[in-house]
């Protein structure tokens, strides 16, 4: 039992000073921070940077984000923090946030799912019935574009509106020329 004791102390002991690897470049930046400290509060100081620059580079793959992307935020965090890896690695977190926040308004206003205000999707609901309603486009093929608009663009009239405009200004641009084609 002792054995066992003295075994768990030693591999305890001999993991918490094991060195921390981290690129030349940042242990430079580290140590001219850590000169203001003395002795053990100055291996302590050190020790912790390396570790939360280690543990930044965890979060980072842990969240998925490419890599050139994280090289982005650590750069953009080095000038605003220094050598403070702590700090960096407290604000990398809402940094990792903000980018996939981007990333997924982005995909969403690429996707034309972006949230349309009730009262504008409303009116332009009115909007299209007054206009296939009023237009002299046989019901038929109206129902074939009006159709195409939903799914391009479901539950978003303002967007459905707009592409019914432009498919009914490309039906009186197309039929002279398909009655052109047919008198061949």
């Amino acid at each position: 039992m002792k054995k066992l004791l003295v075994m768990g102390i030693l591999v305890l002991s001999s993991i918490s000073f094991a060195k921390l690897e981290v690129p030349e470049d940042v242990e430079k930046n580290i140590n001219k921070s850590a000169r203001s400290f003395d002795g053990s509060q100055r291996m302590n100081y050190i020790n912790w940077q390396k570790r939360s620059y280690l543990r930044m580079d965890e979060v980072a793959k842990e969240s998925g984000i490419p890599q050139e992307e994280y090289a982005r935020i650590k750069a953009k965090l080095e000038r605003m923090y220094g050598s403070n890896y702590a700090k960096q690695l407290q604000v990398l977190p809402d940094e990792i946030n903000d980018y996939k926040d981007v990333v997924k308004r982005v995909e969403e206003a690429t996707k034309g799912n972006v949230i349309v205000d009730e009262e504008v999707n409303q009116r332009a609901k009115e909007e299209i019935v007054k206009t296939l309603n009023a237009v002299k486009v046989p019901k038929e093929i109206l129902e074939v574009y009006q159709k195409s608009a939903e799914e391009l663009f479901p539950n978003n009239y303002p967007k459905q509106q707009q592409f019914l405009s432009i498919c009914i200004k490309d039906y009186f641009e197309i039929l002279p020329l398909l009655k052109k084609e047919l008198n061949k």
